[in-house]
């Protein structure tokens, strides 16, 4: 299992431009899409994160790399399809998930602070009991918690985030060892798969990207 962070991404600049020749014809349609700049930085670096770690660990070119969507229309990668993939971001933070194994999901979430009017909506019983169980000053984090498990284990599963979450209890036994949340600066980020190991995880700049990209292409 691995697992690539890539946080403090900077304003759009010329650099960023040139780097869209890197990106699909639907990403970059995708990307033109947006109407905010920081919103087009984040997809275009997310799928320059996945193609770039995609190739450092299948051993193919980041070139050579052909992307699909599976039955769940769950983005996959067609050239090496040993390798399950999952890419979640917010603002100023890009995460991914890369397993050998068996499928992934992943979420990140900046905390603020929480709406707690929708947890009788979403939220199992027991998970509202564990966030109104935590100190005032902790409450938020634990919002955050369950809502990035809940996401990433339904990402996990290829569902999405179905109808009735509230009967979907994260704390369960039978699926809480299969999440791992940790917490960088304000954000909260959750992992789900059979094979997590929380130590391996790699924080990538934004220059580091863009140095990959561009010295490849001269």
């Amino acid at each position: 299992m691995y697992i690539y962070c890539l946080p403090k991404l900077l304003s759009w600049d010329e650099t960023d431009s040139k780097l869209l020749k890197f990106v699909s014809a639907q990403r970059l349609e995708r990307i033109q899409s947006y109407y905010l700049e920081s919103d087009r930085k984040l997809s275009l670096y997310a799928f320059l994160l996945v193609r770039q770690c995609l190739s450092t660990i299948s051993g193919l070119s980041a070139f050579d790399l052909d992307f699909g969507l599976d039955k769940n229309h769950k983005p996959t990668c067609l050239s090496k399809t040993s390798l399950h993939f999952n890419l979640s971001h917010t603002q100023g933070f890009i995460l991914c998930g890369i397993s050998t194994l068996d499928p992934v999901g992943l979420d990140v979430e900046r905390i603020t602070s929480a709406p707690f009017s929708i947890m009788r909506k979403f939220f199992h019983p027991m998970e509202i009991q564990y966030v109104k169980d935590a100190p005032s000053s902790e409450q938020d984090n634990r919002f955050y918690e369950i809502w990035t498990k809940k996401e990433a284990y339904t990402k996990q599963q290829g569902t999405g985030l179905v109808p009735n979450l509230s009967k979907l209890n994260i704390l369960s036994s039978d699926i809480y060892p299969l999440l791992h949340t940790w917490k960088y600066n304000n954000y909260i980020c959750s992992i789900c798969n059979s094979s997590i190991s929380p130590n391996k995880i790699t924080y990538i700049q934004e220059s580091e990207i863009r140095e990959y990209f561009l010295h490849m292409s001269l």
